[in-house]
Parts: structure tokens; C-alpha cells; sequence
């Protein structure tokens, strides 16, 4: 394989990862999470004393804030969420909804901010850990992401910032580390399409194309109409020189990519093979 074949495959790797984009974030907005209490700490509350009259409005303006961000209207959630702390300035419930609905809208300044709040109420929370992470990532602050995300898994072992440890390491080119990321991932996640495809990315890109090709093929038996996934099994067999395996998952895919210049690149490799030509040769 030449050095210009195995350049132009990658980056079509990494144009299919954006593709997939809504794979890899197949649960929705990481940020969106709002925490729920633990039985035992819902039985704690049961014992306590009487909610005064301004813990109560703190709670069901949170409650209502809640309820708005599952459905989506994050504005109101941002409203009740306010509300809440307005009631209850430092209350934790609303500083963490605020933080999930300001990142679902794209604030992710404001995000961190309201993250930042909570994790230092509550710095043993793994789940407001990794959602502090993960806006991090947003505001391109790659060095507290990493740190926040590590504690999040460190705490209980959760399999979204083990992911998004390993697509950090992957943007930055550390893909041995990345891939170290992602095995753990898939350990604590297997039924994660998202997972196997970061795992099959980063294999892609220390060439080690058959084990790549492996792990494509077991996203996609839990996610079999993953564009992204689709796209990189074939390229897969490209780089392990097997353009009839190749030739028809392209061709499948062909039609459901609606991104102009990735449905050109397709198209390309599809006309290379049948021409008995290699793509980027």
C-alpha cells in the first residue's frame, strides 16, 4: 500500500465518524442526564423533616424543569432551573439541570459553569463528573476534560467517559492510549454500537485493518443501518485489500449518505474498483 492510498483511506475514516455522529451519541445529549436520586438516598429524604416553604419551591421548580428538558424545551427548563436556585441559591438538583439544559442547547460555557457548581457540592458524583467532562470537551479544554472524565470512571466505572476518554486520545493522535480507552469501553459497555466503531477507528489508524474490519462488523450487528459503520467496513476492506468484500457494503450504503462531498468520496473508491484500480493509487 502506498502512503498516499493509506492517507486518503484514513481520512475517510475520520469523515465517517463525523457521519456518524448521531451513532456515536445514540443515548442523546451526554450533557442531558439529570440525576435521580439512588433508593437510598430517596429513603433519606423520606425521613427528613419538613421541606420549608423554600426548599419546596426549589423542588418543584426543579421538578418542572426536569420534566420540560426531557421533552426538549430546553428555554423552559433554563427558566424553572433559575427559579429553583432563585429559591434555593447553591441547591444541587438545579445547578445540575441548568448544566445539562445549557449544554443541550449548545452553551457550553454556561455548562461548565453550572457543572463546576455542582461538582464542588457534590465532587463524588461520577455522573456530574462526566457531564462536566464532556462540556469541557466543548469549550476545547482538553486538559480538565481528561481529568474530570478519568474521576467520572474512576468513581463507577462509567462506560460514557471511558468513551469519550478514547475519542479525546483519538483527536489527538495518541491512538495507542485511545485504543486502551475504547477496549475498556466495549468491556463495560458491549451492546454499544458507538464503542466498537471508536475501536475500529483507532485500529484503522495503527493498521491493523482485519481486526478493524472485526470490530465494524460488531457494531453492526447492534446497529446494522449505522452509515458510519457501514462506510468504515468498507473501507476496512479496502486497506486489507479485498475490494469484493468492499464493493457491496459501499454499494448498500451509497444511496443513505446525504453528505455531498463523503457521498463523492464513495462514489470514487465504488469507481476505482470497478475499474481494477486501487483508491488513491
Amino acid at each position: 500500500m502506498t502512503p498516499l492510498r493509506k492517507t486518503a483511506l484514513t481520512l475517510l475514516a475520520l469523515a465517517a465518524v463525523g457521519c456518524s455522529a448521531s451513532a456515536l451519541s445514540s443515548s442523546g445529549p451526554p450533557g442531558a442526564a439529570v440525576p435521580a436520586p439512588s433508593p437510598a438516598e430517596a429513603q433519606a429524604k423520606s425521613k427528613k423533616p419538613k421541606l420549608s416553604a423554600s426548599e419546596k419551591k426549589a423542588q418543584d421548580e426543579y421538578e418542572k424543569g426536569a420534566v420540560a428538558l426531557r421533552y426538549g424545551l430546553t428555554d423552559e427548563a433554563i427558566r424553572y432551573g433559575q427559579q429553583s436556585l432563585a429559591a434555593l441559591p447553591g441547591n444541587f438538583n438545579a445547578l445540575a439541570l441548568l448544566g445539562s439544559a445549557y449544554y443541550t442547547k449548545g452553551e457550553y460555557a454556561l455548562s461548565v459553569e453550572h457543572y463546576e457548581k455542582a461538582a464542588a457540592l457534590k465532587p463524588d458524583s461520577a455522573e456530574i463528573q462526566r457531564n462536566l467532562g464532556l462540556a469541557y470537551v466543548e469549550v476545547k479544554d482538553d486538559g480538565k476534560a481528561f481529568a474530570a472524565l478519568e474521576k467520572a470512571f474512576a468513581l463507577n466505572g462509567d462506560a460514557e467517559a471511558v468513551y469519550s476518554l478514547g475519542r479525546l486520545c483519538y483527536a489527538q493522535k495518541r491512538f495507542e492510549e485511545a485504543l486502551s480507552y475504547a477496549l475498556k469501553a466495549v468491556q463495560k459497555d458491549g451492546k454499544s454500537a458507538k464503542a466498537y466503531n471508536l475501536k475500529g477507528v483507532i485500529l484503522n489508524q495503527l493498521g491493523r485493518y482485519a481486526e478493524a474490519a472485526g470490530s465494524f462488523q460488531a457494531g453492526l450487528v447492534l446497529a446494522p443501518d449505522d452509515i458510519g459503520l457501514q462506510i468504515n467496513l468498507g473501507i476496512a476492506y479496502l486497506n486489507t485489500d479485498e475490494p469484493a468484500k468492499a464493493k457491496p457494503v459501499l454499494e448498500a450504503v451509497l444511496p443513505k449518505i446525504e453528505d455531498p462531498a463523503l457521498k463523492k468520496q464513495v462514489e470514487d473508491y465504488l469507481k476505482s474498483i470497478k475499474d481494477g484500480g486501487r483508491p488513491g493509487r
